[in-house]
């Protein structure tokens, strides 16, 4: 055996071309292949990352019936009074910090203009600690409870051409209260200017102090939802968290259903495993390109070396061992070429998480359109981790030995006379 392994090893060198072409084949495939996985991964984590710390955070409790029609903003569906959930809900050691929210549908109106948009009514103090949108103001400064005034994203500033200390009337709508079609104004100062990295949150969302949109709406001592926001993203976390939430306010006077960010977004969910699928295609294409590229050195090699098969033959060597010497220089082929692969794929997909990459680089077209599936602007970053290097350098190993079968095969299956015969 340790003949064969040394035979095989100068073998692979002793056709420098074709040997270059087939590491070029693995190699190059196989870091396309890393840096894709760490470009799709990084994308959903960078979204999942986004929606939790600038959108939903980790869980919702709502009055019983209210996630069926949350699209509608329902203002008549109502918790009381929310504060004296907080002490329990605080009492578990995975839960960081709970607030009160009012969402209302809302449109802002400047001259002639107006502009619809989606109102968050919060409470200044804690929802630093839940999202990210105080830390991502790019002007002025954070909303507070003894002033009316309201924070705004980018895009929606942008569109409505607003700038930190304009004045700005908004629409609240109150109909869902039951009534005929009705609203309310509130005139409010612009105090800041967030970008949060969150396309949905920077385009259609203005964010104003609790307390105000009360009393704007009639709804004193009311919210529409309790938001719980946990120690860290794991899904073991949020499973206990909301399993124990569920059974703590299933019943009582005010019956709460628990609705974790990935009920409440779907939408990005069904283009993740869209994207899955797209994944798994991709990386079927690319072990493809590898597998080709093997077989056809390898029987080149075979047809190259006929006669020197036959001499093999002819000394005595047994078919098991021919095929086996082929097989190991197919192997070492993919070994050499899945670590060259594994080391650009790693260099690829460092540069994805340090540097990212512009999705502005792809035209303002496909940007728009990378925005509507993605909830990320301007840069995608990767995500490499070593169990995708791992995994990618045994695939290329495996399907290197796999390919090699065939031609192996092949040269087994030659005629000792007839081989030392070729020219």
């Amino acid at each position: 055996m340790a003949s064969l392994i040394k035979l095989a090893f100068k073998n692979i060198f002793r056709a420098k071309k074709r040997t270059v072409i087939t590491f070029s084949t693995i190699s190059v495939g196989l870091a396309l292949l890393i840096i894709a996985i760490s470009l799709l991964n990084g994308i959903d984590k960078q979204s999942i990352s986004n929606i939790i710390h600038s959108q939903t955070s980790h869980l919702k409790l709502f009055r019983e019936g209210y996630f069926e029609k949350r699209e509608d903003l329902p203002l008549n569906l109502t918790i009381q009074n929310p504060e004296q959930f907080y002490p329990r809900i605080k009492a578990h050691p995975l839960v960081r910090e709970v607030e009160s929210r009012i969402m209302f549908g809302a449109s802002l109106i400047k001259g002639m203009d107006e502009l619809p948009c989606l109102g968050v009514a919060c409470e200044p103090q804690s929802n630093p600690r839940i999202l990210n949108i105080k830390d991502s103001l790019v002007a002025g400064e954070w909303i507070s409870t003894d002033h009316p005034g309201m924070v705004i994203g980018a895009d929606l500033a942008e569109d409505i051409d607003l700038e930190v200390g304009d004045a700005i009337t908004i629409r609240m709508i109150t109909s869902s209260k039951g009534e005929p079609y009705s609203w309310n104004a509130l005139d409010m100062e612009v105090l800041g200017i967030f970008n949060s990295g969150n396309p949905t949150v920077d385009t259609n969302r203005i964010i104003l102090p609790l307390n105000f949109a009360q009393q704007a709406l009639s709804m004193e001592g009311e919210v529409t939802e309790i938001v719980v926001s946990l120690i860290n993203d794991e899904e073991d976390t949020l499973t206990e968290a909301r399993t124990w939430l569920e059974q703590l306010y299933a019943a009582g006077p005010q019956p709460l259903e628990v609705a974790s960010w990935k009920d409440l977004a779907g939408t990005f969910l069904a283009i993740s495993q869209t994207k899955t699928m797209g994944s798994s295609m991709i990386i079927m294409i690319m072990l493809v390109i590898a597998a080709i590229g093997i077989i056809n050195t390898m029987l080149m090699a075979v047809l190259e070396r006929t006669r020197e098969i036959g001499m093999l033959m002819a000394l005595g060597m047994k078919k098991r061992e021919i095929m086996g010497l082929f097989i190991l220089e197919g192997g070492f082929l993919g070994i050499f070429g899945s670590l060259l692969g594994c080391l650009l794929g790693a260099l690829g997909g460092w540069y994805l998480e340090a540097k990212g990459w512009s999705i502005s680089s792809l035209g303002e077209t496909y940007e728009k359109l990378a925005q509507s599936a993605y909830p990320i602007k301007e840069v995608f970053y990767g995500d490499l981790t070593f169990n995708v290097l791992l995994m990618t350098f045994v695939f290329g190993v495996v399907i290197a030995l796999l390919a090699s079968v065939y031609p192996a095969r092949k040269a087994t299956g030659l005629n000792p006379i007839e081989a030392l015969r070729h020219i």
